[in-house]
């Protein structure tokens, strides 16, 4: 993410709750940022949330369509057993 605006930004007028805007407020200035990097942040991290919701919705319906079967499983299962240590605890 970069921490200064580029030339191609676009201003834009948002109305948000009076509590929002004075956490966003109170937020922003305990981390020493702008108002605009504070909403950009918080946008970025909002649309990297979607961008991974529908790659986990896409891996969920993939696996719908070709679920793993027992055969392919165990394998991978006992293999990983053997990585634990056999010492007692």
């Amino acid at each position: 993410m970069e921490t200064t605006m580029s030339v191609n930004a676009v201003k834009i007028a948002i109305s948000l709750p009076k509590d929002v805007i004075k956490e966003v407020e109170q937020t922003r200035h305990k981390m020493g940022l702008g108002r605009s990097q504070a909403i950009l942040e918080a946008v970025s991290l909002w649309l990297k949330r979607k961008q991974e919701e529908a790659l986990d919705k896409q891996y969920a319906e993939g696996y719908k369509k070709k679920p793993e079967n027992a055969g392919e499983i165990n394998p991978l299962f006992y293999a990983s057993l053997s990585s634990f240590s056999k010492d007692k605890w």
